[in-house]
């Protein structure tokens, strides 16, 4: 199946078949009684709750298309705009019927809505390579995957990248107690930012919720401020479960945990390592092969309001959740320890304290960035900081991954990594595995192009 909707993101269809589906999509649009009037109204209501405008008003992108719409007058070049129309108004269904690419997390959704499942779109037949690789002992497919995030928060969400060809998943961090989300929204695109981010502190980055990257564009840059959400255990201990037993035995699920952080100083430090390693037997005893410690989120809210720096700037914290995680665990289970970027000092400074425990570290997260809107205010209401990844973190992952290796090496170790940061396409991927990244993982690239996998298995594979 190729993409139809692909338009200016390097990935070339032929004419003939993108107005085919623009001309279905017409035909569906008018069964349903989805004129371009009704289309305008639903996209004024789904912008106005993603931006929290008070007066909803059509916005501008959509007049043209649904005034084309209403004239039967569309062609096959206002294809990336409808996709952009019918995915903002909740269309999923009917677009992931045509095979176009579309977001893989619907932008509208708040993080109840998307637990229910993936609105696609889905590919009819798994991506698979011939032969296999080994990532944290273990023989998987092509070694792409997605990182913990909230495409990975469910069994079902789980069971839609497996088909689209991502084999190696790791299963939104889950938590000893149950933690709400933080508002809505949580997601957006910036499309502003479409190169690397250079050296020294990253820029204020402005983005609207309500704002669209084309789907498939190796450029896509994304930011979000989730929190670390978490169902009680009885819940997810259960859907863990069920994620592993829907993976194939070429792939591979990891479970993401955190533990509890409420107090402050070194007295707090064993308590929240105990969590860690109680959170992780929990997912062990759920079935999990691979847990992964989560030190690296840039947008856990402290008791006070504010955001908390990633729990690896924390060399002493983190040396002892590894080492009492390690203890608490069956020596069958992997452990893998997720970390941010780290300057050079704090990255030889933790590394030989971590190392000898870890069967694989995975690095990087989102780099924590101020995000802001057009008029100034946070795109996140409340939360002036955010994560932000995609393209604009490429330069910092292979960096990062470079620095990784050379220290791996040189101190004798034998962990696996599990690069991550701006795989966003094939040539994104090959460049972290090249360095020696035993897989890679995306979670901008897998969200704004759900067909990521099956680029890469077949240019690279």
């Amino acid at each position: 199946m190729t993409d139809p909707s692909a338009s200016g993101a390097g990935v070339a269809t032929p004419v003939p078949e993108r107005t085919a589906v623009v001309a279905e999509l017409q035909r569906e649009l008018r069964a349903a009684g989805l004129t371009g009037s009704v289309l305008r109204g639903l996209a004024a209501a789904a912008v106005a709750r993603l931006d929290g405008a008070v007066e909803p008003a059509p916005p501008s992108w959509a007049d043209e298309v649904t005034t084309r719409l209403d004239s039967g007058a569309l062609d096959d070049g206002d294809l990336p705009a409808l996709v952009r129309l019918l995915a903002t108004t909740g269309q999923h269904r009917l677009l992931a019927r045509t095979g176009v690419r579309f977001p893989a997390y619907a932008l509208t959704d708040d993080v109840a809505a998307a637990r229910v499942g993936p609105p696609g779109p889905r590919l009819p037949v798994r991506p698979r390579a011939t032969g296999s690789w080994e990532v944290l002992g273990r023989r998987v497919g092509f070694p792409i995957g997605v990182p913990a995030c909230p495409m990975t928060g469910t069994a079902a969400w789980v069971q839609y990248l497996a088909g689209n060809g991502f084999n190696v998943l790791t299963y939104k961090t889950v938590r000893s107690r149950a933690h709400a989300a933080n508002a809505f929204p949580n997601w957006a695109f910036v499309p502003g930012v479409r190169e690397p981010f250079g050296p020294g502190a990253p820029p204020v980055v402005r983005a609207d919720p309500s704002d669209w990257v084309t789907p498939g564009d190796p450029a896509v840059t994304s930011t979000n401020s989730f929190g670390v959400p978490s169902p009680d255990p009885g819940v997810w201990t259960e859907d863990v479960a069920a994620a592993v037993r829907c993976l194939a035995e070429d792939q591979l699920l990891l479970v993401s945990v955190m533990g509890e952080d409420d107090g402050e100083g070194p007295a707090q430090l064993q308590a929240v390592a105990d969590d860690f390693a109680r959170t992780a037997v929990l997912a062990e005893a759920a079935g999990a092969p691979v847990v992964e410690l989560n030190l690296s989120c840039p947008n856990t809210l402290g008791s006070g309001g504010g955001v908390r720096p990633p729990i690896c700037r924390d060399a002493e914290l983190t040396t002892a959740i590894v080492e009492t995680t390690r203890r608490a665990l069956s020596s069958s289970t992997g452990l893998v320890a997720k970390l941010s970027w780290l300057d050079g000092p704090a990255l030889a400074g933790l590394l030989p304290r971590i190392a000898p425990h870890l069967d694989g570290v995975a690095a990087i997260n989102t780099v924590q960035c101020a995000v802001q809107r057009a008029d100034g205010t946070p795109t996140f209401p409340g939360r002036p900081l955010a994560g932000v990844s995609g393209r604009a973190v490429r330069d910092l992952a292979l960096e990062f991954t470079a620095r990784l290796l050379e220290l791996r090496a040189a101190g004798g170790h034998r962990f696996d990594v599990l690069a991550m940061g701006g795989v966003t396409d094939p040539a994104s991927a090959a460049a972290l595995l090249e360095l020696g990244a035993a897989g890679v993982q995306s979670a901008t690239g897998a969200w704004a192009d759900p067909y990521l996998a099956r680029a890469c298995v077949e240019e690279l594979a």
